[in-house]
């Protein structure tokens, strides 16, 4: 007699279901609840960080924070199928991140202020907890294969106010001395005291505010996606790095040179109120978007020639 054929009902026993939800859903389901319970823990500092980002009073040194989530996720979900490829439950190398990361928070006092440095243990705790949850669920195989898109998420987090200043002060220092250099180098006549420059009809001083930190770390964070997406040799993606430096001072010091001489001969609203102060930095930052994607392709092109050298 012919084999009896099976019903497909037997083929969803418990066990059948089970298995399918474990193979393709429980991690998910369960990597979601445990970042959804991060971010109603940390629900207040999030939302303050997240609101002030987008408030001109606040986000001068993070109005990036705010894309930053949103640019992770992109990442993850192009490259899902490489980071899915191998998953593994990880519960005690994940609880341990956890851990850690609950530990950072634990005692710290609410902000007295809205200054975002204040937020830097809470939210820094927030992403380890982040972290955590994804290795707990998924693995050390796919935490690594996914590094880059969930080490962007440090972005996320505000910079200690001793950090932040030694930051500003360098490019504050840096834009001065190459303020000065471009004044001489187009024969202008100004006397330099410190962070004061003196012309004939105008005086400036280059504050912190001109330190072109927010633009800086928009460029940091480009090229580090530049270099993940189509750099492959560690070496090409660490002068793309280097090179974002000299690049934003040299961005800023233009956009500082180009207003005081606008203000010193022409009209001094240009420096004090007017659309090129206030909107001005736009047209050199994608001016220097331009440049960033030439040493791109410079880059790649000396990775091809490298490679082809040690085929040969």
């Amino acid at each position: 007699m012919p084999p009896e054929k099976m019903h497909p009902r037997t083929l969803e026993s418990p066990w059948i279901r089970s298995h399918w939800l474990e193979r393709f859903g429980f991690k998910d389901v369960c990597f979601g609840v445990l970042v959804t319970a991060d971010i109603i823990w940390f629900r207040s500092s999030l939302f303050i960080v997240f609101n002030s980002s987008l408030q001109d009073e606040y986000s001068q040194h993070y109005s990036h924070i705010i894309l930053i989530p949103l640019l992770c996720v992109y990442l993850l979900y192009l490259q899902r199928r490489a980071i899915f490829a191998t998953v593994e439950w990880s519960p005690l190398l994940g609880s341990i991140v956890m851990a850690v990361g609950g530990a950072v928070s634990l005692g710290t006092e609410e902000p007295a202020s809205e200054a975002l440095e204040s937020f830097f243990p809470t939210i820094l705790s927030s992403v380890m907890m982040c972290w955590g949850a994804f290795l707990f669920c998924y693995g050390t195989h796919a935490f690594r294969a996914a590094s880059f898109g969930l080490g962007l998420m440090a972005f996320m987090i505000p910079l200690p106010s001793n950090a932040l200043d030694a930051i500003v002060g360098f490019l504050q220092r840096s834009s001065a001395d190459a303020v000065e250099f471009l004044f001489s180098s187009l024969g202008t006549p100004v006397v330099r005291e410190g962070f004061v420059f003196t012309l004939s009809n105008f005086t400036i001083f280059v504050a912190e505010e001109c330190s072109g930190i927010r633009s800086f770390l928009a460029l940091v964070i480009t090229s580090l996606v530049a270099g993940y997406w189509f750099l492959t040799s560690w070496w090409a993606r660490v002068v793309l790095i280097a090179v974002v430096v000299p690049l934003a001072i040299i961005k800023n010091a233009f956009r500082i040179v180009g207003l005081t001489l606008l203000a010193n001969y022409v009209d001094p609203t240009y420096l004090t109120d007017s659309a090129l102060h206030r909107t001005g930095g736009i047209p050199l930052f994608l001016l220097s978007l331009v440049v960033l994607v030439g040493v791109v392709w410079l880059l790649r092109r000396w990775e091809c020639r490298t490679a082809s050298r040690m085929v040969q």
